[in-house]
């Protein structure tokens, strides 16, 4: 890789206007004064819509299962879709790579809310006033774009395993076709999300209320004639394979390995010495231990064999000298300091956040983001929960001890978390716009709306989902990672009074946890060892999910075997790559799909309730 933001060594800088990747008759040079980029009216609109469905798509998906996607394969498949259905005009890759970079910002959003959602953990009627929420996290959503812009000269230079696939998909999707060919990627966007949502409607509605879908889980105990006590099952609902097929085998089986330690290890281990009701916090701790200090372990261990940053043939990052506005620091410099203000004031209203802690936070946080969007380049992991962890674990002391309650340390981790999630996100749209040499400053633009529109949707959608489907232990939003953050907040506020032997399981499950990460990442082993990160969310969400996202990871596994049988050496390699893409982008399409569709009829089960009108129910 280059080690400047000009051209290859060896190459000029192609002309204005002539640059392979720019549309045709456009001048990039020159559109470069400009703060915005020249978008069309109907491109603003659709990638305003799909930044607030990514939104809301991510706040389901993490509330269910603790895994969330900022959606920037599928918000560049659907925007050539929808775009192609209002307008002939074929989108340039850097039109695509705006609306990858907005839609983005606002998943970001989406995923820190979900996170946010902590708070009804720990005190269900907490119902802070909607308005300053939304201005809260569309402030910190832009805070954060500007995080990831300050560093972006510098972060594109390594890998990013995500922000490079996509650049290859955008360019893919971006060149003509020929006469009577489909559009393969949006083909199959179209087909399995259609699948996916038809399949997701009887896994998530009932006729009577209170009873099962209509289409239930796969009951193991029964099928398999084992303990009913236990509850073992096989979820139906597509978004599981969608995010297996995704992920791949490898967190699925992590995952079966933690739900099966749950429903029958576990328990059997500690019976005799845990009374019965302390059961349950034990194997959150337990969990909690797992998703930390080990998964820490895996991203330093992954350090030493890391993928090497090189550029993809055919793509010239720097071939266009892109001028910077004149008043693009003034601009940037007042949407920051008005974003800071924001953070404070709101932080205060909502959280009861002192003004010069969340200050304190805010600078703490940049060089955390900084070192997560390092590890992000190498290791495709976003670890936000180290930017909480170490402002849960290291600065709590900020806040005096007669106010120092479980929601007001919270507010350190969300302002913190928020941050991250959104700054190191935009490192990944930052590597693709590098690649396919974009200009930097409507890249950042364009986050600031879509942080907007993503905040504006999320937190009104929360409400309703906290509303209609609970959250927590016994609902049917598990929550694995707000769980996490609210036991953190607690712990910190005092609330944490271990039993001595639960204090030596930890101990020794962090440990042997970290010892068993070095094998996850060894070249010789990792392909064989289950994922630590899966095992400690299985604990969390249960076996129907678990066994559902593992055989979707099998689904993935038998594709790939079917593409690469016979073949060997450069064919193999070749057949390796379509494998995944076609993969990522299937299970892309049914994620997505699946969680949209879900999203719909719980506020469509809202409509009707405040309408009076019984035509189905959410499934218990």
């Amino acid at each position: 890789m280059t080690s400047t933001d000009g051209p290859p060594a060896g190459q000029q800088p192609a002309a204005p206007g002539r640059h392979p990747f720019a549309e045709p008759g456009s001048d990039p040079v020159a559109e470069s004064d400009r703060l915005l980029p020249p978008l069309r009216f109907g491109e603003w609109i659709i990638f305003t819509v799909l930044a607030m469905v990514l939104a809301a798509a991510n706040i389901y998906t993490t509330l269910l299962i603790g895994w969330g996607d900022t959606g920037s394969i599928v918000a560049v498949l659907a925007s050539v879709l929808l775009l192609g259905m209002v307008s002939r005009h074929r989108p340039s890759v850097h039109t695509l790579n705006l609306g990858q970079t907005m839609v983005s910002a606002g998943g970001s959003v989406g995923f820190a809310v979900a996170s946010y959602a902590a708070v009804r953990i720990i005190e269900p009627e907490f119902d802070p006033d909607t308005t300053t929420l939304i201005v809260l996290f569309a402030a910190m959503g832009m805070l954060g774009s500007l995080v990831g812009s300050s560093v972006r000269r510098y972060m594109v230079r390594y890998f990013f395993p995500s922000g490079t696939a996509c650049a290859v998909i955008q360019r893919s999707i971006s060149e003509p076709v020929e006469q009577g060919q489909r559009n393969r990627p949006v083909f199959m966007l179209k087909l399995w999300g259609s699948i996916a949502a038809l399949l997701t409607i009887p896994t998530k509605i009932t006729l009577e209320k209170g009873t099962a879908a209509l289409w239930p889980h796969i009951n193991l105990d029964r099928l398999l004639k084992l303990n009913p006590e236990r509850g073992l099952g096989i979820g139906v609902d597509p978004l599981y394979y969608g995010i297996g097929m995704v992920v791949g085998p490898r967190i699925g089986i992590g995952m079966v390995l933690g739900a099966l330690a749950v429903a029958y290890t576990i328990p059997d281990s500690l019976d005799g010495t845990v009374h019965m009701a302390a059961i349950g916090d034990w194997i959150k701790w337990i969990a909690i231990a797992v998703l930390t200090l080990p998964t820490f372990a895996t991203i330093l261990f992954a350090y030493l064999f890391k993928t090497p940053p090189v550029i993809p043939p055919g793509f010239t990052p720097g071939a266009t000298a892109y001028r910077s506005p004149a008043n693009r620091a003034f601009v940037f410099g007042m949407v920051g300091v008005s974003a800071a203000l924001a953070i404070g004031l709101c932080g205060q209203a909502v959280f009861g956040l002192p003004w010069h802690v969340t200050l304190v936070t805010m600078i703490i946080a940049w060089p955390l983001c900084v070192v997560n969007g390092r590890v992000t380049g190498d290791t495709d992991i976003n670890p936000v929960r180290l930017v909480a962890i170490v402002l849960l674990s290291g600065f709590f002391w900020l806040i005096t001890e007669d106010t120092r309650g479980a929601i007001v340390l919270l507010g350190m981790a969300v302002v913190g978390g928020t941050l991250a999630a959104v700054a190191v996100d935009m490192m990944q749209d930052y590597r693709t716009g590098y690649l396919v040499d974009a200009n930097p400053t409507h890249q950042t633009t364009v986050q600031f709306f879509g942080a907007a529109a993503g905040a504006l949707v999320a937190i009104p959608v929360l409400g309703v989902l906290v509303g209609q489907l609970g959250i927590g232990d016994g609902s049917s939003l598990p929550a694995p990672g707000a769980k996490v953050w609210a036991a953190m907040a607690e712990a910190m506020a005092g609330g944490f009074e271990p039993h001595p032997a639960l204090l030596w399981t930890l101990l020794w499950v962090s440990l042997g946890g970290s010892l068993y990460a070095w094998f996850t990442v060894w070249p010789k082993t990792a392909k064989w060892m289950p994922s630590i990160f899966g095992f400690g969310i299985g604990m969390l969400v249960g076996a129907d999910a678990s066994i559902a996202i593992f055989l979707g990871g099998l689904i993935k596994w038998g594709v790939t075997l079917a593409y690469t049988v016979g073949k060997r050496d450069a064919a193999r390699d070749e057949a390796l790559v379509e494998s995944g893409n076609d993969t990522m982008l299937a299970g892309s399409s049914v994620f997505a799909a699946a969680a949209v569709i879900s999203i719909l009829l719980v506020l469509a089960k809202t409509v009707l309730d405040y309408a009076e009108v019984d035509w189905f129910h959410i499934a218990s």
